[in-house]
């Protein structure tokens, strides 16, 4: 069963020939503006933030000078992070990066790739299930079921949750006692923050685990008040986010979840 979200619930859906998705809500305390970008990449454009979510393929847009660019890389698996994330070094006057602990980033390995060693005075390195205070954004952590972490971003009013690899991994043919280690972990994660609030959630829903895709994404929605959610991690079979709204798990939260179709994809919160 779904739990009921609060205030922040969406008023009305909009679809624009451009692929433009616009929702109204009530009790918005602000826009924001949320772009596909591929995979488990997402951007977050707010008044004076964007966030940048495991980016490793896609477009980016170009963003207003004056905001803070802040990327975020839950772990070092080429499907989440990328060197060329350091290729907007430079190009904005305020730019920085939270980046898992398992991430490679010394000296040398910075100058193998050709990227200048003084970024990582604009980097932070983050653990699992921390709590780190930047600028006027908070930043906390949970452990990834996975590699490295999740993120909750709250700013300008907003809390933002970005699984990474944070997931109920049930694969078929995996023995017996992993898949119940595997069940048992995330559950135990996902209570931590249990009847949090999320204005924005972003949750893995993998094709790949056959008739289990659906497992994270539904204890996500059972234990958490998130008021929008969008799939991620589908390896470009965007029909999953179809058949997990028409299950008997994802029926009573399917006003809540996004339809994502393609890459670049907008919407409007």
């Amino acid at each position: 069963m779904c739990k009921a979200a609060g205030l922040s619930m969406p008023g009305g859906i909009s679809h624009h020939g451009n692929g433009l998705v616009v929702l109204k809500r009530h009790g918005n305390r602000g826009k924001m503006k949320v772009t596909y970008l591929y995979h488990s990449g997402f951007a977050v454009e707010m008044d004076n933030y964007v966030f940048i979510f495991d980016y490793y393929r896609g477009e980016l847009p170009v963003w207003d000078q004056d905001k803070t660019i802040v990327f975020f890389a839950s772990h070092k698996h080429q499907d989440h992070f990328q060197m060329k994330i350091f290729d907007l070094y430079g190009q904005y006057k305020k730019l920085h990066y939270f980046l898992s602990s398992d991430i490679r980033l010394s000296e040398a390995y910075l100058e193998r790739w050709g990227v200048d060693a003084a970024v990582r005075e604009s980097v932070t390195r983050i653990g699992k299930n921390q709590k780190i205070c930047w600028q006027d954004i908070t930043v906390e952590t949970l452990r990834s079921t996975d590699e490295g972490v999740a993120f909750i971003v709250s700013a300008e009013g907003k809390v933002i949750y970005h699984g990474g690899d944070l997931n109920w991994w049930h694969w078929e043919g995996e023995e017996a006692s992993w898949n119940e280690r595997m069940a048992e972990d995330y559950k135990s994660e996902i209570s931590r923050i249990e009847g949090r609030h999320f204005d924005v959630a972003f949750v893995p829903l993998d094709p790949r685990l056959g008739s289990s895709f659906g497992r994270g994404m539904e204890v996500f929605l059972q234990k958490t008040d998130a008021a929008v959610v969008f799939p991620m991690h589908m390896w470009e079979d965007y029909s999953v986010i179809t058949d997990f709204k028409k299950s008997a798990a994802g029926k009573s939260c399917a006003g809540r979840i996004m339809e994502i179709t393609v890459p670049g994809q907008e919407f409007r919160l």
